[in-house]
């Protein structure tokens, strides 16, 4: 079976899992064992392989993956469960270390979006983000950290890191930013107005209640943050079912006509229409979870999904060379890839896109050289 029709397969797998529903059963009898191990590859590189193996073994006898795969196909939903359910604890754990500290947060992505899937556990996790929001409580965390005994790792300028029994923890100063100067500055000032306002919703996760960004503003985060990764390098399915299905569940409290204004003022209301588009062709998303007009059909729906297809979790598969592991060889692969993909979707974003090989090769330099 060609990787075409493979991607039919797992597309069709992993909307039934999002949505909810049975998958469609004609498609799935006499799969061969060569077929099932392309269809749960490619799910491992987009970062939802519970999703898919929980979806495939709910298949009717006739349409399973064979015997031999259904038992680890079990091992690693209950492997991933077994994880987020680690990482709650460990989250509950920081939760109490800070409040007796006086570190408020805002937990970002990753669990807090878990909640918006039909059965939470079974998104694949990642690392745990906290938005230290009072001015200086990220500086001064990371202090008390040290004193601790816990080693903290820079990251790229907004966050460091640091791990709690295995678990990688980013303590964030600002919740993210743009390359592009203006729309930097309107998200910081964003980010600002937020933390003074404290207007911070809490979420549920089993036992423990953790403040959440206001709705509207977490919408917009959700596609920043998976649409900084598409231009980079590249996004896969977990970030992208993520926006989706935050925008699912929380539609009704999105104003569309202030959320069109804000998408139009940081330039990515197209973006955000061009993978809207993409869902609803691809996914199976319903049009009126957007909180703006989605396009019957767009060209660049379609290289969205082929790049997002190709490249998995964060753009790591594209085919092709590798990373060398070297840091300057690294760098510097990181930087071409960058620029092979601004020629490619520039007219996407033109305002974000054109200015990353400059931006880049500046902050590549700035690393090299220290």
């Amino acid at each position: 079976m060609d990787d075409s029709a493979i991607n039919v397969l797992f597309l069709k797998l992993l909307s039934a899992a999002i949505w909810d529903k049975p998958a469609d059963v004609t498609l799935f009898n006499n799969l061969d064992d060569r077929t099932w191990k392309q269809i749960f590859r490619l799910a491992r590189l987009q970062s939802v392989s519970a999703l898919i193996a929980c979806k495939a073994l709910s298949l009717p006898q006739e349409c399973l993956p064979p015997r031999q795969q259904n038992a680890a196909l079990v091992s690693h939903v209950e492997q991933t469960r077994a994880r987020n359910l680690k990482m709650m604890g460990v989250l509950a754990t920081i939760t109490d270390w800070y409040e007796e500290a006086g570190f408020p947060f805002v937990l970002l992505k990753g669990l807090a979006n878990g909640i918006n899937y039909p059965e939470p556990l079974l998104r694949n996790p990642g690392d745990v983000d906290l938005w230290l929001y009072r001015k200086g409580d990220s500086e001064r965390a990371k202090t008390w950290l040290e004193s601790k005994g816990y080693e903290t790792i820079d990251g790229n300028g907004i966050h460091y890191i640091f791990t709690e029994q295995g678990i990688h923890i980013e303590n964030h100063r600002r919740v993210s930013y743009f390359d592009h100067k203006k729309c930097d500055r309107q998200l910081a000032a964003m980010e600002k107005q937020a933390a003074e306002d404290e207007h911070f919703p809490f979420i549920q996760l089993g036992d423990l209640k953790v403040r959440q960004l206001p709705v509207e503003m977490n919408a917009f985060f959700l596609f920043h943050h998976m649409f900084r990764h598409f231009e980079h390098l590249g996004v896969g399915f977990r970030q992208f079912c993520d926006w989706i299905l935050f925008l699912k569940n929380n539609r009704g409290q999105i104003d569309p006509v202030s959320f069109t204004v804000q998408a139009q003022s940081y330039k990515l209301l197209y973006p955000m229409q061009v993978f809207a588009c993409a869902a609803v062709k691809y996914l199976d998303a319903s049009p009126d979870i957007f909180p703006f007009t989605v396009p019957t059909d767009n060209a660049f729906a379609h290289k969205v999904m082929k790049d997002v297809l190709e490249g998995g979790n964060f753009g790591f598969h594209h085919p092709g060379k590798k990373r060398p592991e070297q840091k300057m060889r690294g760098m510097w692969f990181s930087y071409k890839t960058t620029v092979r993909k601004s020629l490619k979707f520039w007219s996407l974003s033109p305002q974000h896109i054109l200015i990353l090989p400059a931006t880049k090769l500046i902050h590549r330099l700035r690393i090299g050289f220290k």
